[in-house]
């Protein structure tokens, strides 16, 4: 560990005796602490919290053994501190903000199996997400056909829409699990699965929803939409 330090001479015996030692790694866990204090609305600078209490702690552990100053002492102490709300403040908003995003993603999903379970199909036009950048059904110099209407093409054409529409009994849908997670250009995709436990053998779907940001945007005015629906795959 890097030291600094200082000498006086004795005014008795004019002999030089070491002074307290200045500690530069406690310095050093301080500004990653204080670098840390954005994890709470930034998880990109939580690891530097995390780095600042580690350092801090070490720090105190051995401040006793290399006759550590107080100011060095001190500055461990406000790392550790500093560092150790930060990073659990920064985490905990982290879970609140993932638990809430799931809880809208299942609201969205929810509601757009119930409406293609009801034939309410001017709901389920209206939370569809599908891209249609790379569609490449329609001809050169046809007429544009509206997004609306690409999706109402695509719900009347896909097996696993044209599945549940079709369906004689009333579904009974439950949430499964969160499959996973995707990042991307146009917004953060959540995975998850369903079952329709009022079939003898019940049927397991997949639904991505999307939000159109990233998964920790500070943005006010969020839309969600559900960009697929398929089997899941066994």
């Amino acid at each position: 560990m890097p030291e600094f330090a200082t000498v006086h001479f004795n005014r008795e015996g004019d002999e030089i005796s070491d002074s307290k030692s200045f500690s530069l790694m406690s310095v050093i866990g301080f500004v990653c602490s204080a670098v840390g204090i954005s994890s709470i609305g930034y998880s990109q600078t939580l690891p530097f919290a995390v780095v600042g209490v580690l350092i801090g702690a070490v720090t105190l552990i051995i401040s006793n053994r290399f006759q550590l100053s107080f100011l060095s002492k001190v500055f461990a102490f406000l790392a550790v501190l500093m560092g150790a709300t930060c990073a659990s403040w920064g985490f905990s908003e982290r879970l609140l903000e993932t638990s809430s995003d799931t809880a809208h993603a299942k609201n969205i999903a929810e509601r757009y199996l119930e409406s293609l379970s009801a034939q309410e199909l001017d709901k389920v036009y209206y939370l569809v997400g599908f891209q249609f950048s790379g569609d490449s059904s329609e001809q050169l110099g046809s007429v544009p056909t509206s997004d609306t209407q690409k999706a109402k093409n695509r719900l009347d054409r896909d097996l696993a829409h044209l599945e549940i529409r079709n369906r004689k009994t009333q579904p009974k849908w439950v949430f499964v699990s969160l499959d996973g997670e995707f990042p991307g250009t146009l917004g953060h995709t959540y995975r998850l699965r369903y079952r329709d436990e009022a079939q003898t053998i019940p049927s397991e779907y997949w639904l991505y929803v999307r939000k159109n940001c990233e998964k920790y945007s500070t943005q006010q005015k969020v839309h969600w939409f559900v960009d697929n629906l398929e089997f899941v795959k066994k």
